[in-house]
């Protein structure tokens, strides 16, 4: 009940259904061991963070507004975090930090972008959003040049079920993008278990992190309930214990060994808990160990037309 009370409070303080991640990530996210957050200035490889120049985050265009000093650049709402959701623990990391976004996603081609099926249900969710990249720390408005519209969804699916988990969406938009290169990904075969992963995205909306630390997992404690079940659905998805959030949904989540995208994240558990002596949201935190892993990542060799 706290949790959707939190919500609540969350849409009407944004005032945008937008970013009501309720209606997006189902199931959020948490902090497995310790937090793996980085940002991408503060990250020590410099291939991923070039690879994070081609990660974007989703945002409603009835966030953005034109810079009446500057004709090439959008203004949006500087709220931070403690403002979106009101109820956080002030000890949160992030916590003065501008929330503005509600999904992320990637280029695999000159204007082709991938990111989670329920982050692109319709057309009227390719019409209402931007994408925008180079959301980062100390951004305070964003270069036109680095905002692009969907100009049509070219294929989307968005079921979980006990016979299917598929949750993608691949979308063209409205021009190429000359200067950051599409991400490479697997064409075939499938990840081995205890395989290093990296994501990189917009958790709760906030400017772009690579989350480092985690590894493909083989079944959480959910999953052991229904092996065969699991076994069956597993061939669309895999598990890890991914330092992810709302908002996170869509970002890429790599092989660090090989550099390519391994899959989309799409799923998990729920990102917060209540501190009782404190009386407020804090981040949930559970062990590394396999069987609490609950972050679901599409695979991306199962999205078709790529």
């Amino acid at each position: 009940m706290f949790r959707i009370i939190l919500l609540l409070l969350f849409c009407v303080t944004l005032n945008d259904k937008a970013f009501a991640f309720d209606q997006l990530d189902i199931n959020p996210r948490l902090i497995y061991g310790k937090d793996d957050r980085y940002e991408v200035a503060e990250y020590n490889n410099e291939d991923f963070i070039e690879k994070a120049r081609s990660v974007a985050i989703r945002i409603s265009k009835r966030r953005l507004s034109q810079n009446r000093e500057d004709e090439n650049s959008l203004n949006f709402p500087l709220l931070t975090l403690k403002k979106a959701i009101p109820q956080l623990c002030t000890n949160e990391r992030f916590y003065d930090q501008y929330s503005v976004g509600d999904c992320s996603g990637f280029l695999i081609g000159p204007s082709t972008l991938v990111t989670a099926g329920h982050c692109m249900m319709t057309e009227v969710d390719c019409a209402k959003h931007f994408w925008v990249f180079d959301f980062k720390l100390g951004t305070t408005q964003f270069s036109k040049n680095n905002v692009y519209s969907c100009k049509k969804i070219i294929t989307q699916k968005y079921i979980y079920s006990d016979k299917e988990v598929s949750d993608y969406a691949v979308i063209e938009l409205d021009r190429e993008i000359p200067d950051r290169q599409p991400l490479l990904f697997r064409k075939f075969g499938r990840i081995k278990f205890n395989t290093p992963l990296l994501v990189i995205g917009h958790p709760m909306g906030l400017p772009m992190k690579i989350t480092d630390g985690a590894r493909v997992t083989r079944m959480n404690d959910i999953e052991k309930e229904h092996p065969f079940k699991t076994w069956w659905l597993k061939f669309n998805y895999f598990t890890a214990n991914l330092d992810t959030y709302g908002g996170n949904s869509g970002s890429p989540v790599f092989n660090k060994d090989s550099g390519e995208v391994e899959g989309i994240l799409v799923k998990g558990a729920d990102d917060f808990v209540i501190n009782q002596t404190l009386g407020c949201q804090e981040s949930r935190h559970l062990s590394n160990a396999s069987i609490n892993s609950y972050e679901k990542v599409m695979r991306i060799t199962k999205v078709p037309g790529i």
